[in-house]
């Protein structure tokens, strides 16, 4: 590839950038000798094989659940080492393939797949920049990927490239200000371990946790690095020597988006985020009426803009779906979404969920004992709005007995803590005729 070498900022770490041949090929032996993310110790499952691909559609704001089909083909664009499987337990009904440069990586993957007996996963070992897939897939997923790339809009063309016309895209990039100190470190390791030409992680690594054990001020750096004390040591390598870092604002992934064909819908709130307790709300909330209301009507991808620079280091992250330019689906506003939200009728869930447990000889085996999903309930100021849910009342129903003021901040938290991946409660249905 004949592209010049990306600039060297303050903010990113792009002394490595040299090429995309490059980059894949450090990146392969970094997480070959790393692989990210360490081995789990379970995968979990539905029996409801239906039920993740409903939430999606749930979270795309297709209360019909047709936008992603019943038996998907998804591409896991750089999966590591777990998430090409959790995906195929995700959709055991669709057809996955999971790539990645680590062969290591996506050995871990196989050898779980295998002992989970999973039959509709396969693994490649392929840069996304080498792939040839054309209007393929109904979903791709790429999360934490693409910006370790020396180009990141030539992989995000590819993702675009693969994209069935009305197919989904799910990105995860950095965002610039959750990123300032680890580009940082990772560039003064370059320079103290004199290392500006190809890395010696093992010496990059032990220089990384000296300087960690024996850093000299209290400042923000200090403060982040006494977290990250007690890290497995693949998350720490990923933290702290990792080869390639780019890093994006909303408007500027925004521009990336449309320079690649691509539209972005909204962000994309999942398990793994509310897990790590980390933000997941791009909505503020202010006490002046006149300043909420302005904020309120901005449009969606200004709103999140302001969130991002008021926030700063606390934004969500970077976690979007997006579509093609050219889908036949138009692009709904936030306000739309939750505006059909509230026309809609819900049952509440109830499943099962099953797990496969590593043992001490590292096999998965399934798991003899099931647990009720969801496994919790939600957060208190959203618990009477789902009791009221019984399959016949809309949401609007709800909101008015409740006398719950229908305003933007009230709707998008109830759908955001009811109806996602990541706050599985409720699911959409049709009222009966004779309602």
């Amino acid at each position: 590839m004949s592209k010049a070498k990306p600039a060297l900022t303050d903010d990113e770490n792009l002394i490595l950038a040299e090429s995309a041949d490059s980059v894949d090929e450090v990146l392969g032996k970094f997480y070959g000798r790393y692989p990210w993310p360490w081995q789990a110790m379970k995968f979990d499952y539905l029996s409801d094989p239906d039920l993740e691909t409903i939430l999606l559609n749930q979270d795309l704001g297709d209360w019909e659940h047709q936008r992603i089909p019943e038996k998907p083909r998804v591409w896991v664009a750089g999966c590591g080492t777990n998430q090409a499987l959790m995906t195929a337990l995700r959709f055991p009904k669709g057809s996955i393939i999971g790539t990645d440069v680590s062969e290591k990586s996506l050995e871990l993957c196989h050898r779980a797949a295998q002992d989970a007996g999973v039959t509709n996963l396969e693994l490649k070992l392929e840069s996304i920049n080498k792939a040839n897939y054309e209007e393929e897939f109904d979903y791709v997923i790429c999360t934490g990927v693409i910006h370790h790339n020396a180009y990141p809009e030539v992989s995000l063309k590819g993702l675009a490239r693969a994209l069935k016309p009305d197919g989904i895209l799910e990105l995860m990039v950095y965002n610039r200000f959750h990123r300032t100190l680890t580009s940082a470190f990772q560039k003064t390791i370059r320079i103290l371990g004199r290392t500006n030409g190809q890395p010696d992680f093992e010496s990059g690594l032990a220089l990384a946790k000296k300087l960690l054990a024996n850093f000299p001020v209290e400042n923000h750096m200090s403060e982040w690095l006494a977290e990250l004390t007690d890290r497995p040591e693949a998350d720490l390598a990923d933290l702290l020597i990792q080869p390639v870092e780019h890093s994006y604002t909303v408007a500027s992934l925004n521009t990336m988006a449309e320079d690649c064909g691509l539209k972005m819908l909204h962000p994309c709130i999942t398990l793994y985020v509310k897990l790590r307790l980390l933000n997941t709300t791009w909505n503020m909330e202010f006490a002046d009426e006149e300043l909420q209301r302005s904020y309120d009507e901005l449009p969606d991808l200004d709103r999140w803009q302001v969130s991002n620079l008021l926030l700063h280091e606390k934004t969500p992250l970077l976690w979007f779906f997006l579509q093609r330019r050219d889908s036949a689906h138009p692009r709904k506003t936030e306000n739309e979404i939750d505006e059909e939200f509230l026309d809609t009728v819900f049952q509440k869930i109830s499943a099962q969920q099953e797990s496969f447990i590593r043992g001490a000889d590292g096999v998965f085996k399934p798991s003899p004992r099931t647990v009720p999903f969801p496994l919790s309930q939600p957060e208190a100021s959203v618990r009477d709005i789902l009791n009221g849910a019984d399959g016949k009342t809309s949401m609007r129903e709800i909101f008015e007995e409740l006398k719950i003021e229908p305003t933007f901040q009230n709707i998008n938290k109830a759908r955001r803590s009811l109806t996602t991946v990541a706050s599985p409660y409720l699911r959409a249905v049709r009222r009966s005729q004779d309602d």
